[in-house]
């Protein structure tokens, strides 16, 4: 069992001093052997040839298809029925001989996707976030999280972020209203609610990041970017200098980046990544292009709908190959960077897979997709989603249930995800849930998880 998960079980007020002597310890030990070779392994490939870069991956490749084809059910079915081995796996090019994989594919199968040489009883579980409206479960470890937040470190580097050094985070849905701030000793961040109505808030968050003194500040855009135009709106003084705002798990909007960068004068830095761990990609020193990271896995875009497919090399409990994202790169090109000079390939403009409405309360307030997908995680009898906004003062959750599932959970599901909306969205907003059979695509034959005639204006203008 792994250490957080052993301070998790312990009394709270024992967590906080385990968590603040944990946190005295030097990074080069608080962070493990895994996270330092991983992140020492990146400060030197990241500047390794085109060439040398792809032979990595192919050799990536050709160990996970080959544990996959040995340890997962799944993938021995699908290269069987299709008359290949990991042998005829050589090149780029042949990826296409394997099937894709979708979010519903794997959870229908999922018990087939688990590796059969790797002990469950020492796993987390982990889950997508539930933006597509479709959540899902998988399993993780610690040394998989310990190459993830090595690679996270190694993409913030580029702004100067070191293992280690404090930070600010506006970002989830832990924090209670009553309390909108929290500090984890463990990580050295001060967390604050990215729920922000109104200008008292953004004074005492001003208050409390120019006391903390941390020169990062990380989290979702549009949590950050309303605190900014709080800020600009009422004049406050910023008496704290920031070295850069790191942007994360939602679409960036253009006049978010402009009014934040207006506000806080620094560098604004945007990474993409997906719970399933399949691409990571995020901005280099010198311009606002996605770069993907090909030590991460390998990806593909789509040619016919721009797409991303990504096959990630971290996890091999539940191996993700070929897995459809769901989310559309803008302006891709598989060009290396001629201004960072990394061959991290492809590069992307933007994400647009993302720019699903924000929901906007009766008071005005603007609910970003990434904070109302925290009621959604951990059900287990709901098959798919869709938020519906007709009015400001209604938000109807459309819930697909899975076959079979059981009724008395069902309901026991729906009043608690309704709960949860309510908390987010306010009392004076009407939260209706209904059980439909599907939920129909667009003409275009997109899944749209968020509508909301109210907020569309308001988002393409921006605040003024």
């Amino acid at each position: 069992m792994s250490l957080k998960r052993l301070i998790k079980k312990l009394p709270y007020s024992v967590q906080q001093s385990v968590k603040y002597i944990y946190g005295a310890i030097p990074p080069s030990i608080r962070y493990g052997k895994v996270f330092w070779e991983t992140y020492k392994f990146l400060e030197i490939s990241q500047w390794w040839s085109r060439e040398k870069l792809e032979e990595y991956q192919i050799q990536q490749l050709k160990e996970l298809l080959h544990h996959a084809y040995e340890n997962v059910p799944y993938y021995r079915k699908a290269l069987d029925e299709r008359g290949l081995k990991p042998k005829d796996i050589q090149e780029f090019n042949d990826l296409r001989k394997l099937p894709y994989l979708t979010k519903d594919i794997f959870k229908e199968h999922f018990n087939k996707f688990v590796a059969k040489n790797i002990k469950l009883n020492s796993l987390s579980i982990s889950h997508t976030s539930g933006t597509s409206g479709k959540p899902l479960q998988f399993y993780t470890d610690e040394s998989i999280m310990q190459r993830e937040l090595a690679y996270i470190y190694h993409q913030w580097s580029r702004v100067g972020v070191e293992p280690g050094v404090p930070m600010v985070q506006l970002r989830g849905a832990t924090i209670e209203r009553k309390k909108p701030i929290d500090y984890d000793p463990m990580r050295k961040v001060l967390r604050l609610s990215p729920r922000i109505d109104n200008k008292e808030i953004a004074s005492y968050y001003i208050e409390k990041i120019n006391q903390f003194g941390a020169k990062f500040l990380h989290g979702y855009p549009s949590a950050i970017a309303i605190f900014a135009l709080l800020i600009k709106q009422h004049g406050f003084s910023v008496p704290f200098k920031l070295n850069a705002v790191l942007f994360a798990s939602e679409a960036v909007y253009l006049w978010q980046r402009e009014i934040t960068e207006e506000v806080f004068k620094c560098r604004i830095f945007s990474h993409y990544g997906i719970a399933e761990q399949v691409v990571l990609a995020g901005d280099c020193e010198n311009t606002y292009y996605y770069h993907c990271i090909p030590q991460y896995g390998i990806t593909e875009i789509d040619t016919e709908n721009n797409e991303i497919i990504g096959t990630g090399f971290l996890n091999n409990i539940n191996p993700f190959i070929r897995y459809r994202t769901t989310d559309v790169a803008s302006q891709s090109s598989y060009s290396g960077c001629s201004k960072c000079g990394r061959q991290y390939i492809p590069i992307f403009s933007s994400v647009e897979g993302r720019l699903e409405d924000f929901i906007i309360t009766p008071k005005e307030v603007l609910i970003s997709p990434a904070v109302i997908t925290h009621p959604f995680k951990d059900f287990k009898t709901i098959k798919n989603s869709q938020i519906v906004q007709g009015n400001v003062n209604e938000v109807i959750l459309k819930i697909v249930p899975w076959d079979d599932c059981d009724q008395t959970i069902l309901m026991e599901e729906l009043k608690l995800l309704c709960q949860g909306f309510q908390t987010i969205l306010g009392s004076d907003m009407n939260i209706r849930a209904e059980i439909v059979e599907s939920i129909p695509l667009s003409k275009t034959g997109k899944f749209k998880w968020i509508i909301s005639e109210v907020s569309k204006d308001f988002l393409e203008k921006g605040i003024k």
